[in-house]
């Protein structure tokens, strides 16, 4: 493996566990930190299991993501030819991002530099855009949690691919729309299942690929769409930006971005979260997301002695 060299090399494995054909891709891409980036506030359909690998469902497929510090493997049962899951792996994991550069950009930066120079890194994931609307939609006022028993609560109106109580399709933005806000609310989502239906229904309205399009919008032009959806605003707009829509000068700020954002680099305490953001936009550029999650984590470490 060549560190830096974030090109995809994939092994097909097989084995039969319980009479079932598990397949696996080995990943030769270095190593990253698995449990911030998939269970660090970015996603919430990832779930930790007791051997240190993740399961999860990307779309219509469950999949487990394992390392053991030298490789990164990715394990699936259903009947997904090579090609296809090696393109979902790639894409889904930004596997194309130059971490060289990123590193280049990132690396003597003040509290969480050093970390990005040694250590397995954060990555910055391209999740489906209407299944992260939704999630940083129940994410508001809430913690990672509470926010994974909600986006649960709605996965499970979408189509059953497992067992496991997690393990559900995530459901089109129709039928969402039709459940309306008094099914979400009765599923947990309080007065955030009033915002999650109405945009919805909104999106109905915008038709097919609307959303997914923006990833061709300038940043602002795709932020501006958002923010006429209801209960999306400028941090829950830059989230989906981020972790979804290709916008990697995204920085979703929310009160402990700020306090880092002040704290390591001595921004003004009256700052407002919109001016954090063009900072971060003007000093980290196509690498601002990658940096607010290391902000976000070092400020969170920080307050809790980690």
């Amino acid at each position: 493996m060549v560190v830096g060299d974030s090109r995809l090399s994939l092994e097909l494995m097989s084995q039969i566990v319980d009479g079932v054909v598990v397949k696996s891709l080995q990943i030769d891409v270095e190593p990253f930190d698995l449990s911030q980036t998939l269970d660090g506030g970015q996603a919430f359909r990832w779930y930790p299991c007791e051997d240190g690998t993740f399961r999860g469902v990307v779309g219509t497929r469950i999949l487990s993501v394992s390392g053991d510090g030298k490789t990164v493997s990715v394990a699936w049962v259903d009947g997904g030819s090579k090609g296809e899951v090696r393109k979902e792996v790639e894409d889904y994991f930004l596997a194309d991002t130059n971490v060289d550069d990123l590193r280049s950009v990132l690396s003597s930066e003040p509290g969480f530099g050093e970390y990005v120079a040694t250590m397995p890194l954060i990555r910055v994931m391209r999740q489906e855009p209407w299944e992260c609307l939704a999630a940083f939609i129940c994410s508001q006022n809430s913690n990672i949690p509470r926010i994974k028993k909600m986006v649960a609560s709605v996965a499970r109106m979408g189509r059953r691919l497992g067992e496991e109580d997690w393990a559900f399709e995530f459901p089109e933005v129709d039928i969402v729309a039709d459940a309306g806000e008094e099914y979400l609310r009765s599923v947990g989502l309080g007065y955030r299942g009033k915002h999650l239906a109405l945009t919805a229904q909104a999106l109905v309205g915008w038709g097919d690929g609307e959303l997914m399009g923006l990833r061709d919008a300038s940043y602002y032009e795709a932020k501006d769409a958002l923010m006429e959806l209801q209960g999306v605003g400028p941090k829950v707009a830059d989230c989906v930006l981020a972790y979804s829509l290709d916008k990697g000068e995204a920085f979703p700020v929310d009160v402990h971005v700020r306090r880092a954002a002040i704290r390591l680099y001595g921004l003004n305490e009256d700052v407002k979260n919109d001016a954090v953001g063009e900072w971060a936009r003007d000093r980290f550029g196509r690498y601002a997301a990658w940096a607010q999650l290391y902000m976000f984590r070092d400020e969170i470490n920080r307050r809790s002695g980690g």
